[in-house]
């Protein structure tokens, strides 16, 4: 398996992870548990475009296809009764239920065998590096939600041939991010738009009073410098209500999108 990383080699600090936390539902208990939200999932086909967006030398298919036929040998090498480390982690074959002796058989009825995952020591100080924040509970439905970024001035449609949350490397006169809940409004040192590259940590911000077109499905704004190839992440951060009155807390919103 993959061995930690010394400190000089962890590269870019991960994003922050924000929680919720609520009370526990076990009857009698008067503990908290907590939950990542607003983290979503990718796929194999985003990770290959990604790595091909990086400069990989393998088109996404040849990776997508090198990737599934490795899978196959995986469910084909436990079928021969082996584990199977793959790096990122181990997959250990294990049994759960309850043995009424040390003599008693296999049951069926009360025991299974089930794959186990064993993170690599890399994985888990990876995921051991990932700062948090606690929000408030009504903090996440109310939060501003980036779509996608495009170069257009109107939102896409069914005919579209832009590449979906995709923009070409180089100096843009604007980028528009399109979504709900956009509108920046809010004196916190937050609020606005936040341009981060997850290869190099470049940053680069931008306040309300920055921002062309100001709307909750539309930000458009220049960027005024030259966007490198590979995935950049941005956040909107807002103390917008559709009320109007200010939320005492901003809100935040994130969005990933590839730079090719």
């Amino acid at each position: 398996m993959d061995k930690e990383l010394p400190k000089d080699r962890l590269g870019v600090k991960p994003h922050k992870a924000f929680l919720r936390v609520t009370k526990s539902n076990l009857p009698g208990s008067a503990s908290y548990k907590a939950n990542l939200v607003n983290r979503e999932t990718v796929g194999m086909e985003e990770l290959a475009a990604h790595a091909v967006a990086r400069s990989c030398s393998y088109s996404q298919e040849t990776l997508i296809a090198a990737y599934r036929i490795l899978k196959e040998e995986l469910y084909d090498a436990l079928r021969r009764g082996l584990n199977v480390d793959f790096e990122f982690g181990r997959i250990e074959v294990g049994v759960s239920g309850p043995f009424r002796s040390a003599l008693d058989p296999f049951d069926p009825e009360r025991h299974q065998l089930v794959a186990n995952l064993r993170p690599s020591p890399r994985l888990r100080q990876l995921a051991a590096s990932i700062p948090a924040e606690n929000m408030t509970t009504d903090f996440f439905p109310n939060s501003p939600q980036p779509a996608y970024v495009s170069l257009r001035i109107e939102p896409r449609t069914a005919e579209s041939d832009e590449p979906y949350n995709q923009l070409p490397a180089g100096t843009h006169k604007h980028v528009s991010i399109y979504g709900r809940r956009l509108r920046l409004m809010g004196d916190h040192p937050d609020v606005g738009i936040r341009l981060r590259s997850l290869e190099s940590g470049e940053e680069h911000f931008y306040p309300a009073a920055d921002i062309l077109v100001n709307t909750s499905s539309r930000l458009c704004f220049v960027p005024g410098f030259p966007l490198t190839a590979g995935e950049w992440e941005l956040t909107v951060c807002s103390q917008f209500s559709k009320t109007y009155r200010l939320y005492q807390e901003p809100r935040y919103g994130t969005l990933s999108f590839i730079v090719y």
